[in-house]
């Protein structure tokens, strides 16, 4: 229980730090950038959010063994969405929990900042009702995503863990952070000293 409660504490630090950071930035960008644009990074943190959630419920919905005949077949991606199925707790937690609420956060700190922009130009009780309208869509769009997110999730469950492996591949291949070689290099290094 001890350990649990330490790693819970750190999520919650983290996802605190980087709300902040994120409703920091994104808020002062939609600030300072036309209100077309504004609204584009509403739409793009949103969709963030959406996409998130499809991947962590994918990756609890998933079955390892079509997966794991895949990764034996070497299908490119495979590996890795083997890896995010035997995490799938922890992904979902990621994904869902801290990515989701960052997101929501995050895009409530955008659309206010969109509202205050909508005052200055036109003031009065357009203002007032743009308020109400702008949270309104927000909820109703990320509300809605999120469903038809799921219902997709888990009914092409292996195929979108697959995806998701196959862009975590491709960016360890771009980066050269690959689990799989770390391990092999470990492994070669230890052959060698013995």
């Amino acid at each position: 229980m001890p350990r649990d409660f330490g790693r819970i504490i750190a999520v919650g630090l983290w996802t605190f730090a980087l709300s902040a950071a994120l409703s920091y930035v994104s808020g002062s960008a939609a600030g300072n950038l036309n209100i077309w644009f504004s609204v584009a990074v509403l739409v793009a943190i949103i969709a963030t959010g959406i996409l998130f959630d499809i991947v962590g419920t994918a990756a609890a919905a998933a079955s390892e063994a079509p997966i794991n005949a895949m990764a034996a077949n070497r299908v490119y991606g495979a590996n890795q969405a083997l890896r995010l199925v035997r995490n799938s707790p922890a992904v979902a937690s990621i994904c869902n929990d801290v990515v989701g609420d960052i997101c929501g956060t995050v895009s409530g700190a955008v659309g206010a900042t969109i509202i205050l922009r909508i005052a200055v130009v036109s003031g009065g009780w357009i203002a007032r009702y743009a308020s109400v309208l702008v949270i309104a869509l927000i909820s109703s769009v990320t509300v809605a995503g999120k469903a038809v997110g799921k219902r997709v999730a888990i009914e092409s469950a292996n195929e979108v863990v697959l995806s998701a492996g196959r862009v975590i591949a491709t960016y360890e291949r771009l980066t050269g952070r690959s689990k799989g070689s770390k391990a092999r290099n470990r492994n070669n290094g230890r052959g060698h000293r013995d």
